[in-house]
Order: structure tokens, then C-alpha cells, then sequence
């Protein structure tokens, strides 16, 4: 109890327990204003105003500084009473500190319960439920008056049987807590997958009093686990199982059928001609058609294949239904016919493609998903190198020859590091003259023990593997070097012609590599000639006369390789700006048997000259073939007849000897 004057607010006495309290003694206290205890003076002023307007006030919670100046909160209870002939304050209190904190923890507690995106739910030992916040009603659907009193089971989806419900209790006895997934029931009906966590709340002789459980709806967590596992085993563009997923299903599928003594069949399906699409239309319309083969394999498929697209343009198809190589086959056939039906492309392009599919079968060609996976990856690439739109078996012959050709490969490469790489020159006559008018360079491969390997053994690898831009480059530079050297010899009658490949013509620079190896040499374009074939001329055909248009500015000459062995349409051939056709040697070697090469040959001479466009003939070897040549007015000849083809050193030397056709 606490004394004080209604006066001045001082002290006038203390009793016992506040003189502990405070930690000053009776004659300390006496005198001082009792508004320096409390931590809000004006609190003081309030307390005697409501003592004075009502008499007596119980119950009033103020803070006030403890000994060694701690706060603690109390409760006062207050009335005026006289003292020693003068009207004061007589105050007695009650420390409350410990029950404002747990009051502060209970408003912070149904703060967070309220806040908190989880869902919580508050039940007896019955259990019924006794308390629910607003996200458990936003995310069960109920209203609180519908939940509370109820058992939770209202939510059970029945998907959960007893045992797991025992086993679940069985936990939480033990342990105090249980945490997992399950399945609960909204009150539309809709099943979620909710994680919940339920623990138990004991009071201070640690008997348990209440439960508590807490939940999230993870339906989109869910969604996105399964998002993400979809993506991680299928292919983003067409929706096919991808490369991993196909992978472990062959490795799975075969060890079934070692168990039961099945056959299995890997079909590897690449796509023909898909590059001269994307090419000309764009990746969109590229795209589309992946889509549209996808959806036509997979309606092909029977119950238990699987279709997987490893990427680009490639597919694999895993049979394990299979009786016998047969099935496989007509399986294979079934496909190659969808795939030569046209697609339509954006609903304005009609394509045709076609396919190439290798066949390696489980366990003749492999026992391991390595194995069968690139077996039959060997047999594709033998179907598409013989002719393309078939299918083919593997056999051992086949990885030896991919063996062979990867060791060529590798060869090659090193031939471009080492310098193994040359040029010899063909002569070219003129047969009005008789005179060398040109030369011709063609590629030689000079092994390490001196061996010379012509360009057929492996220009076709080169073009395959990308090896040929780098090799066409060094044939461009060191022809250009060779002139520079020929005109510094004083040997300035001749020009030399170069090959240039499909992918040097497509490639987008040659235009810019012919120039700067012209300015790297300082010679003239006319100088330069460039040999196309048909072939490649008529894959995009406005494109290349852009191309030779380009070529043409900068002052070299072009020709038209293999003239008559490809799809030259005439319409194009009047617009290609080149100087030259060359008849290809296969109408110039048959001639002599067959009636219809001459005739054939005839006719590209006087279509050349209609065109304004000079002759050459190649592989011109015995008079017989020269005197029809003559005959029909062709311009230049090439072949042995003349001169085989000459190292650099050699044709110079032929060159000053001013040999002619007929010396």
C-alpha cells in the first residue's frame, strides 16, 4: 500500500511490501512525488482524476518502475480516505507483468494465426474443433460457424484408410507431432493436396490440453512439381518423351524381355530433306512440321511403343511388341508411308519430306541401351546414304564402316594440320587454238608415306562432316596464290577454276572470302574462275542468283559444273549469270556406245550457244571423243587426252613448253 498527498501528489507513506518493491525505505520515500514512479507520469494524473470523479477504481493497469529501475505493469486499485487531518490518495497494487506478457504472446499468436497464408486449425482432446483462422476457411470453403464443434474428419476425402489414420494418431501420441501430405476434401467436393503439420499443445504439468494443426494447400506446388517433371522428361516443342525418358524405358523394357524371353525393336527415324524447309520457310515453319510428324508417328504407334524425339530432326521409336524382324519391317514401311504423305505447312505450304529410319533389334544387335541406340543409329545412316525414304537392319559391316569413317575423319583433320592437303592442275584447251586456255584445280590428298588419295575417297565425308568449308577456303587461297605466282612468272594467259561445294555456296560469305583472297593476292577477278554444279544451284534458286550476282561484281567467271546430271530447269538456267556450261564426263565417256550420250551432248552444245554460254568437255580421252567435240563446235576440252593433272611445279613447266593439242 502506498500513501500519498492529493496535494502535491508526495508521498506519506509506505508500507512494507512497496518499500521492497521500490527499493527505498520508509524515510527515503516520504516527501517524494509518487509520479517519479510511474513510467508515464501523466498515468498518475488519470488515476487520481477517475478516483476523484467515482470514489473507488479497481483494476487500473499502469507501468511502473521497479527497484533497479525495471518496469513491471501493475494493477491499482484506489480511494480517497483522510489522513492525519488531510485528504489522500490511498493506492494498493498488484504486479500483473507476467500475465500482460502472456497476454502480448496470445495477440501476437491470433496476430500471426490471422496473417498467415496457412491454414490453422485449433481443436480439443475429442477432438472437436474450437478455433480456425481465415485462411483455413478460404482454403476448406467452409464458414467458422460450420467447422466449429465439428470433428475435422468432415474434411477427409476418403482417400485414406483406417490404418493410415492408427498410424497417423499413433505418432502424434507418441511424439507430439505428426507431419506429411494428404488428401483433403473442400466443401465443393474438390479433392486437394494439402501438407499438414499437427502438433500438440500441453500445459504446465506437460499434460496435452489441445492440438494444433497447420496446412497449406500445395495443388499448385504440385502442378508445377509436375510441370517440371514433364519438361525434364519430354521434349518442350512437340511433346514427346525426350532422349532421357525413351532411355530409360528401352533399358527397362529390356530387362523384361530378358525375363521373358522377348524381342525388341529401336527404330532411329531421321527426317529427309527437313533442313531444305527450315531453310526456305524459317524455324517457325520448321517447328510446325516437327509437330505435325510427331502427331502422325504417334497415331501410329501400337499399345506399348513409345515415340521419343531426340532433337533436331530425329526420332526414335522403342517396339516391344514385337514377334520377329518382320513386324519391325512392316512397322518401319508404316511409318516411311506417313511420312511420304504431304504435310501442309501454316495452311499455305505443301511439303513433302520422307525419312530414313535404322532398325536394331534386342538381343541380335545389343543387349544395352547404348548399344541398340546406336546400332540403330548406324543402320539410318546407311539407309539415308543409299537413296534415302527406306529403312535398313543393322549388321556388324555397319560399325566397322562407321568406324572407317571416323577414323577418316580424324585423318583428315590432321591432313589440314599437317599441310597434307594439295592442289594439281588440269589443263583446259582451247580447241579453236589448240592452246592452254585454263586450269583447273582439283584437291589431292598426300598421305604420310607419300600416296596420293583422290577427292572421291573424301570430299563426300568432308561435305558430311563440315570439313569441307575449311578445306574449300585452303583450295580458294592457295589458287589465288598460284596465280599471283603464275603472273609473277610472266604466265598471264590462263585463269583457274575452283569447285565450290554446296555448303561454300549456301554458306552466306563467299561473296566476301573471294575478295579478300583477290586483295590478299592483288589479282584481278577475271583471273578466278568458280565451277557450280546444278544441283546446288536449283535448292534455292533465287537465293543463288542473288549469290552469282554477287560473285559476278566482283569480276570472276562462273560455270556450270556436271551440266545434264541433275534438275536444271531452263526457265533459271537463262537467268544464272554465268559464262560457261561444262558437259559432264559420264555423256562424254559413254558417247561412243551409246548413241544417246552423243545426242545428248550435242544438244547442250547448241543450247550453250543459243545462250551466249561457251562449252568446255570433260574427260576428253581418245580422238574419237575429240573429233565429235570439234565436230559440234564445243569450245574447250579437259582429260587426259591432253595432260592428266600436273602438281604445281609440273604444270608450270607445260605451261612454258607452249605445248598445244596438236604438238
Amino acid at each position: 500500500m502506498v500513501i500519498s498527498s492529493l496535494a502535491d501528489g508526495s508521498l506519506l507513506y509506505g508500507n512494507d511490501r512497496a518499500q521492497l518493491m521500490f527499493g527505498i525505505s520508509r524515510e527515503q520515500g516520504i516527501g517524494k512525488p509518487a509520479a517519479l514512479f510511474y513510467v508515464h507520469p501523466e498515468e498518475r494524473d488519470r488515476f487520481v482524476s477517475a478516483v476523484l470523479e467515482k470514489g473507488l477504481v479497481t483494476d487500473y493497469e499502469v507501468q511502473l518502475y521497479k527497484s533497479g529501475g525495471k518496469i513491471i505493469w501493475v494493477l491499482l486499485s484506489g480511494r480517497v480516505m483522510d489522513f492525519d487531518g488531510q485528504a489522500a490518495l490511498t493506492t494498493s497494487f498488484v504486479e500483473i507483468t507476467d500475465r500482460k506478457h502472456y497476454e502480448d504472446r496470445l495477440r501476437e499468436a491470433a496476430a500471426v494465426m490471422e496473417s498467415t497464408h496457412e491454414g490453422v486449425m485449433i481443436t480439443d482432446l475429442t477432438p472437436r474443433i474450437i478455433a480456425v483462422n481465415r485462411a483455413c476457411l478460404a482454403i476448406t470453403g467452409y464458414t467458422e460457424e460450420e467447422l466449429i464443434g465439428k470433428n475435422p474428419a468432415i474434411l477427409h476425402s476418403g482417400h485414406k484408410d483406417q490404418a493410415f489414420y492408427a498410424m497417423l494418431w499413433q505418432q502424434l501420441l507418441r511424439d507430439g507431432h505428426w507431419q506429411g501430405e494428404i488428401l483433403n476434401r473442400r466443401k465443393s467436393g474438390e479433392i486437394y493436396p494439402q501438407w499438414l503439420t499437427i502438433s500438440t499443445i500441453y500445459n504446465e504439468q506437460q499434460e496435452p490440453v489441445r492440438y494444433v494443426g497447420v496446412f497449406a494447400d500445395i495443388s499448385e506446388l504440385k502442378r508445377q512439381q509436375a510441370q517440371l517433371d514433364f519438361m525434364a522428361h519430354h521434349d518442350a516443342l512437340t511433346r514427346l518423351p525426350n532422349r532421357s525418358m525413351v532411355e530409360t524405358r528401352i533399358k527397362q523394357e529390356i530387362e523384361q524381355a530378358h525375363r521373358h524371353g522377348q524381342n525388341l525393336a529401336v527404330l532411329f527415324i531421321d527426317l529427309d530433306r527437313f533442313k531444305i524447309v527450315n531453310d526456305s520457310f524459317g524455324h517457325p515453319v520448321g517447328d510446325e512440321l516437327l509437330c505435325q510428324v510427331a502427331e502422325r508417328l504417334a497415331a501410329r504407334l501400337r499399345e506399348g511403343d513409345m515415340l521419343a524425339r531426340l532433337g533436331g530432326d530425329e526420332f526414335i521409336l522403342l517396339a516391344n511388341t514385337l514377334s520377329d524382324a518382320q513386324d519391325a519391317a512392316v512397322l518401319a514401311r508404316d511409318i516411311i508411308a506417313a511420312l511420304g504423305e504431304p504435310f501442309m505447312l501454316s495452311g499455305q505450304h505443301e511439303v513433302f519430306i520422307g525419312g530414313s529410319i535404322g532398325i536394331s533389334l534386342f538381343p541380335d544387335d545389343g543387349n544395352t541401351v547404348t548399344e541398340l541406340m546406336k546400332n540403330a543409329d548406324a543402320a539410318m545412316y546407311f539407309a539415308k546414304e543409299n537413296g534415302r525414304n527406306q529403312f535398313s537392319f543393322y549388321t556388324s559391316e555397319l560399325n566397322a564402316d562407321a568406324r572407317h569413317k571416323l577414323e577418316m575423319e580424324n585423318d583428315l583433320r590432321r591432313a589440314l594440320l599437317h599441310n597434307e592437303l594439295l592442289l594439281h592442275y588440269q589443263a583446259k584447251i582451247d580447241l579453236h587454238t589448240g592452246k592452254i586456255c585454263g586450269v583447273e584445280a582439283l584437291i589431292r590428298w598426300q598421305k604420310p608415306d607419300g600416296t596420293l588419295m583422290s577427292p572421291a575417297e573424301f570430299i563426300p565425308l568432308a561435305e558430311k562432316t563440315g570439313v569441307i568449308l575449311t578445306i574449300g577456303n585452303l583450295v580458294l587461297d592457295r589458287a589465288c596464290q598460284q596465280i599471283r605466282q603464275w603472273l609473277d612468272d610472266g604466265l598471264d594467259n590462263v585463269h583457274i577454276a575452283v569447285n565450290i561445294s554446296a555448303r561454300q555456296f549456301r554458306n552466306g560469305n563467299l561473296d566476301k572470302l573471294v575478295a579478300e583472297s583477290l586483295q590478299k593476292y592483288q589479282i584481278d577477278g577475271r583471273h578466278l574462275e568458280l565451277e557450280l554444279n546444278e544441283s546446288m544451284l536449283m535448292h534455292e534458286p533465287e537465293r543463288a542468283i542473288e549469290t552469282m550476282q554477287k560473285l559476278k561484281n566482283i569480276g570472276v567467271k562462273l560455270s556450270l559444273d556436271d551440266f545434264g546430271t541433275g534438275y536444271s530447269n531452263l526457265a533459271y538456267l537463262r537467268r544464272f549469270p554465268i559464262d560457261s556450261l561444262k558437259i559432264d564426263q559420264s555423256f562424254v565417256r559413254g558417247m561412243i556406245a551409246d548413241p544417246g550420250d552423243a545426242e545428248i551432248a550435242s544438244v547442250i552444245i547448241n543450247l550453250a550457244h543459243r545462250l551466249k554460254l561457251s562449252v568446255i568437255a570433260e574427260g576428253v580421252e581418245n580422238e574419237t571423243q575429240l573429233a565429235f567435240m570439234r565436230t559440234n563446235n564445243c569450245d574447250e576440252l579437259q582429260g587426259y587426252l591432253f595432260s592428266k593433272a600436273l602438281s604445281a611445279p609440273e604444270f608450270t613447266e607445260l605451261l612454258r613448253s607452249g605445248k598445244t593439242l596438236t604438238s
